[in-house]
This record gives structure tokens, C-alpha cells and sequence, in this order.
């Protein structure tokens, strides 16, 4: 319905209300009017328009008596209409009233109506419950918008409430994968779908939720029906929201925009018998995937950003490794084992990538090491290894602009601190020294360890955790020790091709001892 037609059907609507509206016995009847709306024209009473407006309501103003205008006025006073009468003999009464935000006068008359026009009184029932049943129709109908404007609110309130939900579930997570299964289980609940599928551009279709059963397939994965393959060939060239069967099934299907203008299609199917996809399905699906689609996007860019600066870095720290010819491949070992021992201490998932960075990065400040003191053969004079020990302190100064990345700093800086205060450079013990720093140097010290250098054979695997288990409590913190070796045992047993890859120069002469 226009805009235009919606005071026609009102005026309509309110004009059989008032006659159905209308009683009376053999004798009298009563009629009703509603007068000064501004929404709708004056309607007077049946009985003005029979006694005085000659059936024209639009003479009101030059034939009506002084009752009708002052009503069409809101002039008015209905407390003096007690015991009033119009000058044609009707019993006046009247009401301040509203249609909707608009002030009105209901206005009645009461007498026996002028015989001239009186029909007959069958005609007359005849009439009234043809007026009768326009009025329950019109009644009916506003039944079915009413109900049809409910269940799009409550659809534009779910939409609403799914993206509020999306909203602050995906604040924590960061994985594209399971950002993607949160927006399609949601997806799939809102829809009532059996089954909701994401067919990429490849052709690769994943299911949400995942099938059950060793049997079971992807609801609408490419090639299981022509319509469906058909209807994702649609969607992905118009980028519009489709409906269609495939087999005894509907299925609908939306545009998922993602980096590079790749565009994916969801594709949700109801069981068979289900109630169809609505108009209201079809705004919701296309509005939710809009939405769904920015923020997958956005973790693809995120995503995309967080390996390249990765790569960046670990490029960065390669350069600083052949710097000296011992350590080359130190701080990606380090990077790792950091990020390792932190899982398994049950650091937050994010956290555990910026411990990773602080483990790659902690040697970042041998770069402003003279390499005659960095790769000199044999032992370091006091006088040298006061220089080195300097490192710490030019990594935090290279890495300042980064100070958002408090962990980092905190790893790069603190890195060779000891539980017992004996360690540089500010001389930190115990809770003092930050839990990142701590792992680091725990996974620094294994490294070293089983490292050769220019004074001293590597130490075998065992004989490293050994010298770390000694001095956990002094120079070792215990709680982290105790996690590194749990971790790394775990990883070398359940993951030996990347073990081998990872640390070919620890193969052979290892103990399969587990820590407690």
C-alpha cells in the first residue's frame, strides 16, 4: 500500500466504524461523527447528513447548525450538551477524543431519522450487515498487517540483537575460521536452517554446523544438485540474495564479500516441509552477511598484516643471527619455544603471539654489538661482557616506537633477569620480573645450552634440563621450567617431523623423561 492511498482506506475504514458503531430500535437510532481531525475530513453523523447537509458532508460549514461547526472547531463545550437539543430535534452529545497523535470531537445525535430517506427494514439489516461485514474485513485485514509488521520487527530486533551478539563475541576472537563458523551457527539459528553452507570461490563447501555421522556430507556442497549450483552461480554474479530448490528442499541463498572483492556464497537449507524462505528471510540473510562480510574482511586484512610483520621481523632477527655464526637460528628457536611454554602455562591466545614477537625479537639489541666482541673465539673479558650485557637495553631503546606492545618491551628489556636478583640489567627477583621475561630466559638458557660455542661443546638434551632443573628457585624460575620441559617433551613426541625440521642439531641422544 502507498503512501497515497493510506488516507483513502483510514477515511474509509473510519466511516463503516462509525456506522457499525451506529444503534437503534424501531423507533430511534443513533448515529456517530468524527469532526476537526486533521488526518481525515469531517465525517458528521448519519443524521446531518439526512436532516441538513442533504448527504454531503462537504456543506458542513455553510448548512450545519451551530452544534456541528463548533464540533468541527473544537469549540465546543460538551459539559452544556446535558439535555441539548439541535434544531432539528436530535439529542446532541460529544467527546474530546484522538486518532492517533490528532485531537478530534465525537459527535452524536439520537432520534428517529428523517422518514424521507429511511429504507426499508429488511433493506435497511441487508445494509447494515453489509456494513457490518466490510467493517470485520477491514478489521481483518489490519489483523494480518498488524501481524505482518510484528514478525518483521521481531526480525529487524533479532537481526539487531545477532549483531550486537556478533559484536562482542568476535572481540574475542581472532581466528578466521572461527570468526566465520560464529557468523554462520548464528546464521543457520535465525534462518531455522537445517544446514548452513559457505561455498568459496574454489569450490571448496563448509558446513555449520558440521555434519554428524561418519556418512554424512555438507546439506548443499557444489554438484549435489543442479539448482543449488545454479543458484550459487547467481548470487556470486549478481551479489544478490537467491531462493530456489534443490530437490525436495528450499534453499536460500546470499553473497559473502570478503578481501580482494572475493565474493563467497551462504547457502542455508530448511528440511524437507519446512515453511518457505520469506521476503523477511531474504533482508535478513542479505543484511547480516553486509555485515558479516566487514568483519571477516577486516580479520583477513588483520590477518594478512599480522604475517607480514611476522615475516618482517623474522627476517629482521635472521640478519641478526648470522651476525654471529653460533646463534644463527637462535632467536626463531626462541620465538617458538616462548610461544610454546606460554600455552602451556594457559596464556590467552592473543597474548601468546605477542610473547612469540618478545621471543624473536629479544636479541633485537646485539645488533649495536661490535662483532669483535660478538663473535670473538673463547671467553669474553669482564670488560667485553659488560658491553654485551648492554643488549638488552639497546633492544627496548630500538623497539620504543612499538610501546603499545608493553609485553614485548617488557621481554626484550628483562629478559636476563634471575629470580635471585643477581641478573641484569636492573637487578629484578622473584614476582618482580614480568612472566614473559621469565619464560625467555628460561628458553634462552635451553637454547644456549644446547648450542656449541667457540669455548665449549653443545650439552646433550637431558644434561641441558638437568643444569636448568638445578637451578630452578635461583637462577631458574620454577613454575616455567617446569612448563618449558612439560611442553617441550610433549611436542617433540606428538610433532617429530616438525621437531626434526625445527632442531636438527638435537637429534640423537635424547631421554623420553617426562616432568611431573
Amino acid at each position: 500500500m502507498s503512501v497515497d492511498q493510506a488516507p483513502a482506506t483510514e477515511e474509509t475504514l473510519l466511516r463503516d466504524l462509525l456506522c457499525g458503531l451506529g444503534a437503534g430500535g424501531r423507533d430511534a437510532r443513533v448515529s456517530l461523527g468524527i469532526l476537526g481531525c486533521t488526518r481525515a475530513p469531517n465525517q458528521p453523523p448519519e443524521h446531518c447528513l439526512r436532516a441538513c447537509l442533504g448527504g454531503d458532508p462537504n456543506t458542513l460549514h455553510e448548512r450545519g447548525c451551530s452544534f456541528l461547526t463548533a464540533a468541527a472547531h473544537h469549540t465546543i463545550d460538551v459539559a452544556k450538551l446535558v439535555d441539548q437539543r439541535c434544531p432539528k430535534g436530535f439529542a446532541v452529545a460529544a467527546q474530546h477524543t484522538a486518532i492517533g497523535e490528532d485531537a478530534a470531537v465525537l459527535f452524536t445525535l439520537e432520534g428517529p431519522l428523517p422518514p424521507a430517506v429511511a429504507p426499508e427494514q429488511a433493506a435497511n439489516l441487508l445494509a447494515h450487515l453489509d456494513t457490518a461485514a466490510r467493517l470485520v474485513q477491514r478489521i481483518g485485514q489490519l489483523f494480518a498487517e498488524n501481524a505482518g509488521f510484528a514478525n518483521e520487527v521481531l526480525q529487524n530486533y533479532e537481526q539487531l540483537n545477532l549483531i550486537f551478539d556478533l559484536t562482542q563475541q568476535i572481540s574475542r576472537v581472532t581466528d578466521l575460521r572461527d570468526t566465520e563458523a560464529l557468523l554462520l551457527r548464528r546464521v543457520a539459528h535465525l534462518l531455522a536452517a537445517e544446514t548452513v553452507c559457505i561455498v568459496g570461490t574454489d569450490g571448496e563447501c563448509r558446513a555449520y554446523p558440521e555434519p554428524k555421522g561418519t556418512d554424512a556430507a555438507p546439506a548443499i556442497p557444489g554438484g549435489v544438485h543442479v539448482a543449488a549450483v545454479g543458484a550459487i552461480d547467481l548470487v556470486r554474479r549478481t551479489r544478490h540474495v537467491h531462493v530456489a530448490w534443490a530437490g525436495p528442499r528450499q534453499i536460500i541463498a546470499g553473497p559473502l564479500l570478503r578481501l580482494d572483492d572475493k565474493v563467497d556464497v551462504v547457502v542455508a537449507a530448511r528440511t524437507a516441509g519446512a515453511p518457505t524462505f520469506s521476503s523477511g528471510d531474504m533482508m535478513l540473510i542479505e543484511s547480516v552477511l553486509a555485515f558479516g562480510g566487514q568483519i571477516i574482511s577486516n580479520t583477513e586484512l588483520h590477518e594478512r598484516m599480522r604475517r607480514m610483520s611476522l615475516e618482517v621481523t623474522r627476517a629482521l632477527v635472521a640478519a641478526i643471527d648470522k651476525k654471529d655464526h653460533y646463534t644463527s637460528g637462535h632467536s626463531e628457536r626462541g620465538g617458538f619455544l616462548t610461544r610454546l611454554t606460554a600455552q602451556e602455562l594457559g596464556v590467552p591466545l592473543a597474548e601468546q603471539q605477542t610473547m612469540e614477537w618478545a621471543g624473536l625479537l629479544h636479541d633485537v639489541g646485539k645488533i649495536g654489538i661490535p662483532e669483535e666482541i660478538l663473535c670473538k673465539p673463547g671467553k669474553l673479558t669482564p670488560e667485553e661482557f659488560d658491553v654485551v650485557k648492554q643488549h638488552p637495553r639497546m633492544g627496548a631503546e630500538i623497539l620504543q616506537p612499538i610501546a603499545s606492545l608493553r609485553v614485548v618491551l617488557d621481554g626484550v628489556l628483562y629478559h636476563h633477569e634471575v629470580p635471585n636478583g643477581t641478573g641484569y640489567p636492573e637487578g629484578l627477583a622473584g614476582d618482580e620480573i614480568p612472566l614473559v621475561a621469565r619464560i625467555i630466559h628460561v628458553v634462552d638458557t635451553f637454547d644456549a645450552l644446547t648450542s656449541t660455542r667457540s669455548y665449549r661443546k653443545a650439552f646433550s638434551v637431558p644434561a641441558a634440563l638437568e643444569i636448568i632443573r638445578a637451578d630452578q628457585g635461583t637462577r631458574i624460575d620454577t613454575e616455567v621450567a617446569t612448563a618449558f620441559m612439560r611442553a617441550f617433551h610433549r611436542y617433540r613426541r606428538e610433532n617429530p617431523d616438525d621437531y626434526a625440521a625445527r632442531f636438527p642439531h638435537l637429534l640423537g641422544g635424547e631421554t623420553d623423561h617426562v616432568p611431573s
